[in-house]
């Protein structure tokens, strides 16, 4: 768990080196802050169920934003929560525009995680046997516990920033990820 802490520092250590990069002009380093989260960021947004072009539109739009108003973007601590944030709020808004004559409530918008987005994680001959087990286990969790142990295992974001994006306190997504992880060992895992 030591290992994983320190890994992280090193990315958000790595990410205000090229942030501050960036605000100082360097146009590279907002190449290297884009190629290094556009697939992430498309993973992502994957999961709320947008069409790929949709999408794509969006994440451009979230990295002209980026681009635009990056005088206030001296203040942020962690990059990649901050374009995942920018992503899921511009996404929201695109949903309501899309569904303004439907009352759902926007924390209900569906978080699918397909198998496919964890192709990097097995072995090409493991994959078929994998995806089955994964999907049926994905399968018995809520929207918002797909989203959580994404968020949480797959993007290795800590729990506050899970919150956060998610707007529940640190200690509730604990406890929903431990629900979702308990339901899916319930289950066969």
């Amino acid at each position: 768990m030591n290992r994983d802490f320190d890994k992280r520092n090193v990315i958000v250590e790595e990410d205000q080196v090229l942030l501050t990069s960036f605000l100082k002009g360097d146009s590279d380093a907002f190449s290297i802050i884009y190629n290094k989260y556009i697939d992430e960021l498309f993973a992502y947004g994957v999961g709320f169920g947008f069409d790929r072009e949709t999408l794509k539109d969006a994440i451009q739009d979230v990295f002209v934003k980026f681009y635009i108003k990056k005088k206030q973007l001296k203040d942020i601590v962690e990059l990649k929560y901050y374009l995942f944030r920018m992503l899921k709020n511009h996404l929201f808004d695109i949903h309501r525009s899309i569904k303004r004559e439907v009352k759902e409530e926007i924390t209900d918008l569906p978080f699918l995680i397909e198998p496919s987005i964890l192709d990097e994680l097995v072995a090409i001959e493991e994959k078929l046997a994998f995806e089955s087990e994964m999907e049926t286990l994905l399968g018995v969790l809520t929207d918002r516990q797909r989203e959580a142990v994404y968020l949480r295992f797959i993007q290795e974001m800590g729990y506050e920033e899970i919150g956060e994006l998610m707007e529940m306190t640190a200690p509730a997504v604990r406890k929903l990820v431990g629900r979702a992880m308990k339901r899916m060992r319930d289950k066969g895992m």
